[in-house]
This record gives structure tokens, C-alpha cells and sequence, in this order.
């Protein structure tokens, strides 16, 4: 509930938040907690089985970015959850298509805003946002345009020229989440068929790897 209030708040062009209930039928987001966990997470909700809401597990996010330049569409899928051996539990988030919309949520600035809200709100271990374009050649996960990790970083690390690393924190100085995360295109959409955009997003990974810190590759993508 606090996650869709927050959304709303990056995003005031959001209208309404429904979940996927029985049958795979849209239904209205209940408003109290308990309805929350009856309806939206408990087991066996929408067609698919899940792990309990209060089994603790590592929690992750991956985001994913498709758009389409020949029909001026995108696809916006967020996955945030948990997976433990087969036993995983997860909320997918999936966005308009289409229209006024979609074009505001898949700005750079606002992905990087609605990125920063999920690390917030549910305090990942890690968290990544790929972007790739239907007419790309290549798929493009796992890639990192934005990418978090709760631990420390090594003492010293060296980055690629032009990737911005970023901690999280609120208007007056305080900590939202612990650790950092990295933009590695600042300002604008990563495109991993872009050459430079590839080669930085390859150096970054190799640069995160030697130093022991890059997360794991998204379950969810």
C-alpha cells in the first residue's frame, strides 16, 4: 500500500492501481492491510502459487524496459520479490502500453525516479532497471542501465568514464536505503544496441565483478 502511494506520489499521472486477482481478472487494490495480505499476497492468489507473505527471504527487483519504435508502444514490467529453491514470491508491476502515459513513465528522469521509489519502499539486497527495443539485435538482460546493491563498495573502485554512482538520500540529508546504485547513461534511455552505451555497461559489469560486488543476475527478468 505504501509502495502504490509512492508511485503516485513520483508519478502524479498515475490513475489507479488494480491487481491481478482469481482467474487473472483485474481487480480494485483493497485499502486495508489485511485485505492486502488476504487477497493480493497470500498463496494461490491470481494463477499462480507463491511462497507465504511471512517467509523471509533475500528480496530482489528487476526492471524491465521494452518499447517499440516502428508502434510507438512500450512495456513496462517490474518484478520485485523473492525466490528460495523453487519456493519464490513476487509482485509483478505492469504498466500501460500506450499513450500520454507511458511516454512520461519512460523518460530517463522518471524511470530513475520510479527506480529510486522501489529501492526505498522495499529495501532490496539488489535492484536493476535493462532497456531494449524490439528491432534491437540483441536482447539486452542481464544489462545494467540502473543498478543497486545494499552492501558497500570497495575502497578506491575506479568506474567507467560517464557512469554516475548515487546514494540514496531524502530532501534534508536522510538515508532511504542503505548502499548505492549507478545511472550507466545518465540522462538518457540505455540503449544496448548502442555501441558506447553496450561497451560502458560491459566495462561496468567488469569493473564490479573483479571487484567482488556485482549482484546476482535477476530471477525475474
Amino acid at each position: 500500500m505504501r509502495f502504490s502511494q509512492r508511485l503516485l506520489d513520483a508519478c502524479p499521472q498515475f490513475g489507479a492501481w488494480h491487481y491481478l486477482g482469481p482467474r487473472d481478472k483485474l481487480m480494485p487494490l483493497p485499502d486495508t492491510v489485511d485485505e492486502v495480505r488476504l487477497k493480493v499476497l497470500s498463496p494461490g492468489n491470481g494463477a499462480r502459487r507463491g511462497a507465504a507473505p511471512d517467509l523471509i527471504l533475500p528480496v530482489g527487483f528487476s526492471a524491465f524496459l521494452l518499447t517499440s519504435k516502428k508502434i510507438d508502444a512500450a512495456c513496462w514490467m517490474a518484478h520485485t520479490g523473492s525466490d528460495g529453491g523453487g519456493l519464490g514470491s513476487r509482485v509483478a508491476i505492469n504498466c500501460p502500453r500506450r499513450g500520454d502515459l507511458v511516454q512520461v513513465m519512460t523518460e530517463p528522469d522518471m524511470m530513475e525516479r520510479l527506480f529510486r521509489v522501489m529501492v526505498e519502499v522495499w529495501q532490496p539486497e539488489w535492484a536493476t532497471v535493462s532497456h531494449t527495443d524490439m528491432s534491437d539485435p540483441e536482447p539486452a538482460c542481464p544489462v545494467h542501465w540502473m543498478l543497486y546493491g545494499r552492501e558497500p563498495l570497495p575502497p578506491g573502485l575506479v568506474l567507467p568514464d560517464g557512469v554516475e554512482v548515487h546514494g540514496l538520500t531524502g530532501a534534508s540529508g536522510e538515508v532511504l536505503a542503505p548502499g548505492q546504485y549507478f545511472v550507466t547513461t545518465p540522462g538518457e534511455r540505455f540503449v544496448y544496441s548502442h555501441p558506447e552505451h553496450k561497451a560502458r555497461c560491459e566495462a561496468l559489469k567488469r569493473v564490479l565483478r573483479e571487484a567482488g560486488w556485482l549482484p546476482p543476475v535477476p530471477v525475474f527478468a
